[in-house]
């Protein structure tokens, strides 16, 4: 293995990484807008708590990738901001799950398909490799201590 191909990887992941995060933004500017596109006029019921949950939802959802989109670079090195952006993006991951399990409209069904690939696809990226990381350490240190405890 030559000693070039490490800057060609760390800079190739960089660009992956950067246009990832700018597909964040785009995510959470299409869950934002992508309702009013889709439903024709007046097609919401006039249940006030209805309407509440749902642009509850839609505001959570959005936050979930511009968190991710903002914050992306600093998921590695806070476990709290880590942890939020794990809790924020499983609502957009519950609302396109129970969207898709509803079947409605065609339009509704693509996009929400979209979305929960992408939002698989961040958690997988962002959130899941650094939890992952983190108990291969733990488990390293462990043995360590356990190891030195012997001696």
């Amino acid at each position: 293995m030559s000693q070039n191909t490490t800057p060609v990887n760390f800079a190739a992941r960089k660009i992956a990484m950067t246009i990832l995060r700018l597909l964040c933004f785009a995510a959470g500017m299409l869950v934002l807008v992508a309702p009013a596109i889709l439903l024709p006029a007046g097609a919401m019921t006039p249940h006030a708590g209805k309407a509440a949950a749902t642009l509850a939802c839609l505001v959570l959802g959005a936050c979930a990738f511009f968190v991710t989109g903002m914050a992306g670079h600093l998921l590695r090195r806070s476990g709290l901001l880590r942890a939020l952006a794990a809790l924020l993006l499983a609502v957009p991951l519950a609302f396109c799950a129970a969207l898709l399990w509803r079947g409605a409209a065609p339009a509704f069904m693509w996009t929400a398909g979209v979305l929960l690939g992408f939002t698989l696809t961040l958690y997988l990226t962002f959130v899941y490799p650094v939890l992952r990381a983190q108990t291969q350490a733990w488990l390293r240190w462990r043995a360590a201590r356990q190891l030195a405890s012997l001696h």
